[in-house]
């Protein structure tokens, strides 16, 4: 990572319980490792000034194979409660010289370090105090948040992340348009890792029905 003049962290939330999924999503074969791997590496490979990683489920089997390089590793004890306690989690982890945080999903294999990029620069330029980044008119994820929102989003409750805010803060929010549909890309599905995963991928079984 080069970091940019503004201090911005990143902090990858994979804490969840993939109940959806059925197994353990983080470890999905994603190339010639796994898909919390590709996230990791893609925020590696750009501007951000450091990596925290929240882990909930599953935290010990992910923590023995998947590469966190030199980044953070944060275990969520409440991961069951849903999102928000891995925000809040993240953020108590941020270094207090930190300007801003770039909250990604471990489950969106294709945002890569241009987007993220994107988004930096973006905040560079403005700090606003939500940066979102839209392709085609719709908001996606991964979403930038300055310092002065940080106690906000840690006041956060439930299954839900920094969209409830957007109501409240709309005033103080920047779009930018990347162009790239991968921000709105995710893997909640069997069906949809079998779609975004290359070919040649091995197939997964689905849970079986309740």
């Amino acid at each position: 990572m080069v970091p940019a003049e503004l201090k911005i962290v990143g902090i990858i939330l994979a804490a969840g319980l993939s109940k959806r999924m059925g197994v353990v999503k983080s470890l999905l074969p994603w190339g010639e490792s796994f898909l919390l791997d590709r996230v990791i590496v893609n925020a590696y490979q750009s501007e951000l000034a450091g990596l925290i990683v929240v882990l909930g489920h599953e935290a010990e089997t992910i923590s023995k194979k998947v590469d966190f390089k030199d980044s953070k590793v944060i275990i969520n004890p409440d991961y069951s409660t849903g999102q928000s306690s891995s925000l809040r989690v993240g953020l108590d982890g941020v270094p207090a010289d930190v300007d801003g945080a770039l909250f990604l999903l471990g489950d969106q294999p294709f945002v890569g370090s241009k987007i993220i990029n994107s988004l930096i620069r973006a905040f560079q330029k403005q700090s606003s105090s939500l940066i979102i980044p839209t392709c085609q008119g719709k908001r996606g994820n991964p979403v930038l948040a300055h310092r002065r929102v940080f106690k906000m989003i840690q006041g956060i409750t439930g299954d839900t992340g920094p969209r409830v805010l957007f109501n409240s803060l709309k005033e103080q929010i920047q779009e930018v348009e990347v162009f790239d549909p991968a921000i709105h890309l995710d893997v909640d599905t069997i069906e949809d890792y079998r779609r975004l995963a290359d070919a040649g991928f091995p197939e997964i079984a689905p849970p079986p029905k309740k």
